[in-house]
């Protein structure tokens, strides 16, 4: 019985320590404050698997610095990209499932009955899996709500809306109210790219079909006055908008 006393008290004090660690992760203060928060823009022509992956990759662990906090996609392929994001979402980072900022998402989510792509389980008498619920920690993105309505911390979920031009597109980007750092768009037209570009006044950092590479030129250092650089089949260029310079980068093929 002594044992078993022992036991129960390990496991409150292990419990209690989990809990006081997850109020303070990660280290760097990125529970408390959005750092980096990047935006992600899917046309139909863009490469959906690509853009897929990373969108997953981010939902794992769903706060730290420079993730995708925000999935603005094109309306012609809305299902295919909802299909491709349920099938290929992993498990959360255990430290992640029971984080304060996770669980009041999840509060909030529930209470407005949002539409979610999560992770679906399945009870062991629904053998044909009609009645699945959404599995305890799984990553979460919402449809069709901004990043605002659940608070100003990072909300360890991701939001999803759908555009049908470049006029819906600035509003939803607009409605998101975040400062984001980055932005990568993902369409097969460069030009396209370009009128995003021009269009939204935030983000310092571009990309378009890529996710994870450097914007600064290696050649910045050597040749400061240059607009446009290649290195290693990345275009890196410079872009003066109106009270804005923007570092754009994309691999050519």
């Amino acid at each position: 019985m002594a044992a078993m006393d022992n036991f129960e008290t390990s496991s409150d004090i292990f419990s209690h320590l989990l809990k006081r660690h997850q109020y303070k992760y990660p280290d760097d203060g990125a529970h408390k404050k959005w750092k980096f928060p990047q935006l992600f823009i899917i046309f139909a022509s863009g490469d959906i698997n690509q853009a897929t992956d990373a969108i997953v990759k981010d939902l794992s662990h769903p706060i730290g610095s420079g993730l995708i906090a925000s999935v603005l996609i094109e309306e012609y392929i809305r299902d295919d990209m909802i299909k491709k994001i349920r099938t290929n979402l992993k498990p959360m980072d255990e430290r992640l499932q029971l984080h304060p900022n996770y669980l009041k998402s999840v509060k909030l989510i529930d209470r407005m009955n949002c539409s979610t792509i999560h992770i679906e389980e399945f009870e062991e008498e629904d053998t044909k899996k009609q009645y699945g619920h959404r599995k305890k920690g799984s990553p979460i993105v919402v449809l069709d709500f901004p990043q605002y309505y659940f608070g100003k911390s990072p909300t360890a979920i991701t939001t999803l809306s759908t555009f049908r031009n470049l006029d819906e597109l600035f509003k939803l980007y607009k409605r998101e109210r975040l400062s984001f750092e980055s932005v990568s768009v993902w369409s097969s037209k460069l030009s396209q790219c370009f009128d995003v570009v021009t269009r939204i006044p935030q983000g310092v950092n571009w990309t378009f079909n890529c996710k994870n590479i450097s914007t600064k030129s290696p050649l910045q250092v050597t040749l400061p006055n240059s607009e446009v650089s290649i290195m290693q089949n990345i275009h890196f260029e410079t872009l003066s908008t109106p009270g804005n310079v923007k570092t754009i980068a994309f691999p050519i093929k």
